[in-house]
C-alpha cells in the first residue's frame, strides 16, 4: 500500500511539471530549374543563371504540448493560390494546424514566380506549377525536419539599430508631387517624406545538446541584384555571414520587417558608397554583400547580450479581416483606355505610376467593377507573454511596423511582411493620401493602413 501511494505521488507530480519548451531548425535548398519566369518588376523576366541558392527554412517551436512552424522563403511572395494546397499538406505532414503555420517570404526580386500566370507561356506554366507542388512538398519536408531536429531550448531576445542601408524611397518633389525612387542625385526633389526604421530584432533559442538557432529581424526592400539569375539577395549574405561569424553549426533565419517604403538608395551618396554604387555595374553582388554583412555584424554584436526571457505556452491565431478597396477613379479609368489606344503621351504621370497603373495586373483593371472590400488575414504567433510574432499579408509601411510595435501587448513583436499571403502594398493612411506609386497600385483604400494596426494590435491582445 506504502509502495502504491509513493507511486500516485509521483505520477501526480510529473503530471503538474512544467512541459519543457524546445526549438528545431532545418534547411532545404529549392533552388528552380532554369526557364521559370522571374517576378518583382513590370517586364518579362525568364532565370537563365544561379548567383547563389535559393532555399526554405523552417524553426520549429514547442511548450510540450503545442508545435508552431516559423518559415523562410527566398521568394518575392507566395500568393492565395499557392497557399491553398500549401498551408493543408503542411498540416497533413505535421500535425501543426493552419493557426500555427508561419510561412515568410523574404521579397527578394530574384526569386521565381510561385504560381502560373496568364501571362506567361504554356511551357513557362508548366514548369512554374511543376516548381510550385515541389516547393510545397518542401514546406511539408522542413516542417517535418524541424520537428524531429527539436532539442530542449531557453529563449533571449535583443535589439539594436543597423544604421545607413535602408532608406526611405518616397519623396516630395520641389513641384509637389511625390515620386518613387526619383533617382539618386535628382535635383528636383525636395525632401523624403518619413524615416526609415532601423531597428533589427533577434532572437537567440539557445538549445541543450545542439547548436543554438536565431532569428534576424529587419526591414527594407531586397531589391539590389537585378537580373535574370536566381538570387536570394541581401537576406542570403545575412544567413551566411552570421552563421559564419559565430560558427559552431549555427543556424539562422531571416525575417524581413515592415518595408513598402524603405529600399537600398542612398541619395546624394558619399564617396564610399558612390564606389559601391558603382561596383554594381561589374558586380550585381556588391550591394547585396555589402547589406547583409552590415545586418549580420549588427546582429552578431548582439549575440552574447541578449536578455534572457521565459517560455511559455505556444499559440497562434488567423483572422480574416475585411478592407475597404481602392476602386478607381473616372480618370484613372479613363487614363487605362488612352494607354490601351496606343495614346499614352496623354495621360498626367510618369515613370512607376504609369507602368503601375496600366499594367496587365493593376488596380484599375482588376477593381473596375468591384468589390468593394477584401478580406486581409491577419497572422500572430506567440511563445509565453514576452514574445509574439505579427505577420502580414503585404508589403506595409514602415509606420504601420511602428504602429503595431508600440501598441502590442508583448516585450518583443516581431513584425514580418508577406506572411500567409501577399495582398500588395499598404501604405500608412497618411501615405496613402499624400499620392506616388505604392497608394496607386493598392487595391486598397486609404484607411486600410490604420485598421490594419488596429486589427493586428487587437489580435495580439488576445493571444496575450
Amino acid at each position: 500500500m506504502k509502495k502504491l501511494l509513493i507511486t500516485l505521488a509521483v505520477l501526480c507530480t510529473v503530471g503538474i511539471l512544467p512541459a519543457e519548451f524546445s526549438a528545431g531548425f532545418a534547411r532545404l535548398d529549392v533552388t528552380p530549374p532554369l526557364g521559370i519566369p522571374l517576378v518583382g518588376y513590370f517586364h518579362h523576366r525568364v532565370a537563365d543563371g544561379v548567383l547563389d541558392p535559393l532555399v526554405i527554412e523552417c524553426v520549429a517551436v514547442s511548450d510540450g504540448t503545442n508545435d508552431a512552424l516559423i518559415y523562410c522563403v527566398d521568394d518575392l511572395h507566395l500568393t492565395n493560390p499557392f497557399f491553398a494546397k500549401a498551408f493543408p499538406a503542411i498540416t497533413a505532414a505535421t500535425g501543426v494546424p493552419r493557426d500555427r503555420i508561419y510561412v515568410h517570404s523574404t521579397h527578394t526580386h530574384t526569386g521565381p514566380a510561385d504560381w502560373p500566370r496568364s501571362g506567361f507561356s504554356e511551357e513557362e506554366n508548366r514548369i512554374t506549377q511543376l516548381y510550385a507542388d515541389l516547393r510545397i512538398a518542401k514546406l511539408a519536408d522542413a516542417g517535418r525536419m524541424a520537428l524531429s531536429n527539436k532539442a530542449p531550448a531557453t529563449i533571449a531576445v535583443a535589439k539594436t539599430e543597423c544604421r545607413n542601408i535602408s532608406f526611405i524611397r518616397r519623396y516630395r518633389m520641389k513641384d509637389g508631387s511625390v515620386r518613387t525612387n526619383p533617382g539618386l542625385t535628382n535635383p528636383n526633389v525636395k525632401e523624403p517624406l518619413g524615416t526609415p526604421d532601423e531597428t533589427l530584432q533577434l532572437i537567440r533559442f539557445k538549445r541543450t545538446g545542439a547548436p543554438d538557432i536565431a532569428i534576424v529581424n529587419f526591414g527594407t526592400h531586397p531589391d539590389t541584384t537585378g537580373g535574370n539569375k536566381y538570387s536570394a539577395d541581401w537576406p542570403g549574405v545575412v544567413r551566411s555571414t552570421f552563421e559564419n561569424g559565430i560558427g559552431g553549426g549555427v543556424k539562422c533565419l531571416f525575417l524581413n520587417a515592415a518595408q513598402g517604403d524603405v529600399n537600398h538608395h542612398y541619395r546624394f551618396p558619399p564617396p564610399g558608397r558612390a564606389a559601391l554604387n558603382k561596383q554594381r555595374a561589374q558586380n550585381s553582388r556588391a550591394i547585396a554583400t555589402h547589406m547583409g554583412r552590415a545586418v549580420a555584424g549588427a546582429a552578431l554584436a548582439m549575440w552574447d547580450v541578449c536578455e534572457d526571457i521565459p517560455d511559455g505556452p505556444v499559440r497562434g491565431a488567423v483572422t480574416a479581416v475585411p478592407m475597404p478597396t481602392n476602386l478607381p477613379t473616372a480618370d484613372e479609368i479613363k487614363w487605362v483606355e488612352l494607354f490601351d489606344a496606343g495614346r499614352k503621351n496623354e495621360i498626367p504621370l510618369s515613370g512607376m505610376e504609369i507602368r503601375t497603373l496600366t499594367s496587365p495586373g493593376s488596380r484599375v483593371r482588376k477593381l473596375k467593377n468591384g468589390p468593394d472590400h477584401i478580406d486581409i488575414l491577419v497572422s500572430s504567433l506567440a511563445i509565453g507573454d514576452r514574445l509574439a510574432f505579427a505577420g502580414l499579408p503585404c508589403e506595409p509601411f514602415v509606420d504601420i511596423g511602428r504602429a503595431i510595435k508600440a501598441q502590442s501587448p508583448f516585450g518583443t513583436t516581431i513584425i514580418t511582411c508577406l506572411t500567409n499571403g501577399s495582398e500588395g502594398y499598404i501604405p500608412s493612411t497618411k501615405a496613402h493620401s499624400e499620392g506616388g506609386y505604392e497608394g496607386l497600385s493598392s487595391r486598397f483604400a486609404a484607411p486600410t493602413g490604420d485598421k490594419l494596426v488596429a486589427a493586428q494590435v487587437e489580435q495580439l491582445k488576445k493571444l496575450k
